[in-house]
């Protein structure tokens, strides 16, 4: 295996464990809020860290795997 295979193997589960970890009903504010005025609430400064991780982990699963499949 070589460095690119382990580089794809990280980000694919590092992608796998911030689906898993992350709970999209946390950004909701308190129990029986108004689910229309949910979905307007603002994330916080680590919801949005953890979106863009997880945008720039997809980003580069995509571009290893297209030069993975290229090599091969």
């Amino acid at each position: 295996m070589n460095l690119l295979e382990s580089c794809w193997f990280l980000v694919a589960f590092l992608i796998i464990t911030i689906v898993l970890l992350v709970d999209p009903a946390s950004s909701t504010p308190g129990f029986g809020a108004n689910s229309v005025l949910g979905g307007l609430a603002t994330p916080s400064s680590q919801q949005k860290f953890i979106y863009r991780f997880s945008a720039v982990l997809i980003v580069s699963f995509f571009t290893l795997t297209t030069i993975l499949s290229v090599l091969n």
